[in-house]
């Protein structure tokens, strides 16, 4: 959390610009640990593990808010654990007596008795470089120049965004439950993520450095580095009002008193229907990844996945207001109308206790039993395109749209199929000191509207020229997600950068060529 003005500014850790304050040596926890238990914090217990120095069987960093300890179990495993002492990582390596060192050329080892190392961090080559315990939950290897080698992976941010934050490019908040992040890609795009990292929802802004900001007259607005405002909650008038990213995926904007002012729309329901209860008018169960929903309206029961109708309740009228869909006790789930009257049901009554409960691909009624007494799939196509579009980029030989791309954990909008190749890409950089972003996928009519901003006739009107050259629309590799445009401290890559000399050296590793007249320019097959 920074200050601006006396204004409170959120800001997401981001790997290579936070650094530790706390220098200190580790202490030891005080007392005999049974297996899998959190021990005690030592109130001074230090947050950093040096080079040289070695963690024993029942000894544990904390960090320096003291909320997360990270403790040598003495089963020989590692274990991170919050103020509560839920568990929150564990290394998975359970050799009794082993010890965690810091090794001088920077790797981070837990070693056995034996001398066999049972785990590692992998970061060798980085002498100088710590094990940290950060506030936020995560436990990272810090290089000593402060850039992130590696990460647990458990960082914990903020749910809010109080009157004056700010979110900038790569920053992010994430529901209590982790479920959901709002992010602020580069590309300058405010996306809401699901827990299967799908878009939920989006300002469909796209100018680069953008910012989300909650100003204090209660307006939530993106700004864009020329100051415009291409996205705003129109809310303005009510000072003191924040932004709540919810445990159901929605984000809500709350005024002082708790008002709601606005939201996203994107709330998963419940996944599950409990015997006796009931669904409804205008509720919906949702699935855990929020794909597959069933929506009780007044025209009727009806399944969608991704939005696409799957299945409806066959039935002879509209149900209308004030019905509700309801587990029987006899095992029977009926849609009734205000009335009382059914509707539709299952049929399937002789399963007491039964519930309906919501799957990533099926809907399920079952008994007390757990016997199964009626489902509905989504439809196996759907599940097999989604498993499709995430392997194979030879494939991609055409524009694809919104849906069927992902956002990779270092926030850049991509195909699947590349994905996970842009994240080591960029990590990798980063713990080499370059610090790279990246903005990625396009859609056909950003596309177009680029090609106008770019591109002018030639003096004799027989050819194009774009000054930077731009792709006709449907034939650049952005709109496929298959490109990177590659940038440092805002900026570009230049020709004559230390990035683009990296670039040279690394970038073929990750399936990535240059094309030749944009040094900023990398795709999986050079154009």
């Amino acid at each position: 959390m920074e200050q601006r003005d006396g204004r409170a500014t959120v800001r997401a850790p981001r790997s290579g610009r936070w650094v530790a304050t706390v220098v200190a040596v580790v202490l030891a926890v005080v007392g005999t640990l049974l297996a899998g238990v959190l021990p005690a914090a030592a109130s001074s217990g230090e947050d950093r593990l040096r080079a040289g120095e070695t963690l024993g069987s029942g000894q544990a960093l904390v960090s320096a808010d003291g909320s997360q300890t990270f403790v040598v179990q003495p089963d020989g495993d590692l274990g991170l654990f919050d103020a509560d002492g839920a568990v929150r990582w564990t290394a998975g390596a359970t050799v009794a007596g082993a010890a965690l060192s810091v090794t001088a050329d920077g790797d981070v080892t837990l070693v056995g008795p034996d001398g066999t190392t049972v785990w590692s961090t992998g970061t060798a080559g980085a002498p100088g470089a710590a094990l940290v315990v950060r506030d936020d939950g995560d436990v990272v290897v810090e290089g000593p120049d402060g850039v992130v080698l590696w990460e647990s992976g458990t960082a914990t941010l903020p749910s809010i965004l109080p009157p004056g934050g700010e979110l900038g490019p790569g920053d992010a908040l994430s529901s209590p439950d982790g479920r959901h992040t709002l992010l602020v890609l580069d590309d300058g795009d405010v996306v809401l993520l699901g827990p299967d990292a799908s878009t939920r929802w989006s300002t469909d802004t796209h100018e680069p450095g953008s910012t989300l900001r909650m100003r204090d007259d209660g307006n939530l607005v993106v700004t864009d580095p020329d100051g415009r405002r291409p996205w705003r909650s129109k809310t303005a008038g009510h000072p003191g009002a924040s932004l709540v990213v919810q445990d159901d995926g929605a984000l809500v904007l709350y005024d002082a008193d708790g008002t709601a002012l606005w939201t996203s729309q994107s709330a998963i329901g419940p996944a599950v229907l409990a015997p006796g209860a009931a669904l409804a008018t205008g509720a919906e169960l949702g699935s855990p990844d929020g794909r597959l929903r069933l929506r009780l309206d007044e025209a009727g029961l009806a399944l969608t996945y991704d939005e696409q109708p799957v299945w409806s309740a066959p039935l002879a009228s509209p149900p209308g207001a004030g019905a509700r869909l309801v587990p029987q006790d006899d095992g029977n789930l009926v849609l009734l109308t205000a009335d009382g009257t059914a509707a539709w049901a299952t049929g399937t009554s002789g399963g007491p206790g039964a519930g309906l409960r919501m799957e990533d691909g099926a809907v399920l009624l079952l008994a007390s039993t757990g016997q199964e007494l009626w489902r509905v799939d989504a439809p196996a196509e759907l599940l097999v395109r989604r498993t499709e579009l995430a392997t194979d980029c030879t494939t991609v030989d055409a524009p694809i749209p919104l849906a069927d791309t992902v956002v990779s954990s270092t926030g850049v909008r991509v195909h699947p199929c590349l994905a996970a190749a842009v994240d080591s890409l960029l990590l990798a950089a980063r713990a080499d000191g370059v610090d790279l972003h990246a903005w990625g996928w396009r859609s056909a009519e950003q596309q177009v509207a680029l090609r106008a901003k770019n591109c002018r006739a030639s003096s004799s009107g027989e050819s194009v020229v774009c000054h930077p050259p731009t792709a006709p629309p449907g034939t650049s590799r952005h709109e496929r997600g298959l490109a990177l445009d590659l940038t440092v401290d805002g900026r570009v890559v230049q020709r004559d950068s230390v990035a683009y000399a990296w670039l040279v050296e690394h970038a073929p590793a990750y399936g990535l060529t240059n094309l030749p007249s944009e040094a900023w320019h990398w795709s999986v097959d050079g154009w």
